[in-house]
């Protein structure tokens, strides 16, 4: 799959022009209500994703268990990954800290078109038996090729809510 066509060629911008733009990118991306942070937008924008495709209400930005409270009161923790579809390396989503929320939501992205490859919906006790203890950062692994099979496959509803992105609530 081909990049989408950029309106100005990033290669001819200087570094400073370059952060610039990231910058303009981000105030938009705020300012529209996509992401509430300044961090990179990934787990913004998978948490507004599953906010669209699921309803509820987002957690506050300092909540560690979980990311949505759904409609019907199940605390959701979002992870996603930005990959290479080419790259067959293991890699992990985020890290888990803590298992207070009853489903994890799974979001693999495309690295060059932040395209959705697929979603997944598990249980907390599913993924906590995924998980891998990593005892230097306290916390459990869950790697990609992991999920991939795992749970239920809600990557339509998630793909559905991200091409509606741009309309209104």
């Amino acid at each position: 799959m081909k990049p989408p066509v950029l309106p100005f060629d990033p290669t001819a911008l200087s570094i400073r022009q370059l952060l610039a733009a990231s910058v303009a990118v981000v105030d938009e991306l705020l300012r529209r209500g996509l992401v509430r942070t300044r961090n990179a937008p990934l787990g913004d924008l998978a948490e507004t994703i599953a906010l669209r495709a699921f309803g509820g209400v987002l957690a506050p930005n300092s909540e560690k268990s979980y990311d949505l409270l759904s409609d019907d009161g199940k605390r959701v923790q979002v992870k996603a990954r930005l990959v290479d579809p080419a790259d067959r390396r293991s890699q992990p989503f985020s890290a888990f800290r803590s298992w207070d929320f009853d489903i994890a939501l799974f979001v693999l992205f495309d690295s060059r078109t932040y395209d959705i490859i697929w979603a997944r919906e598990l249980a907390r006790i599913e993924t906590q038996q995924l998980g891998r203890r990593v005892e230097h950062t306290n916390s459990s692994a869950v790697l990609v090729r992991q999920v991939a099979s795992a749970g239920r496959d809600v990557t339509r509803a998630l793909i559905a809510a991200f091409d509606g992105l741009d309309e209104p609530d």
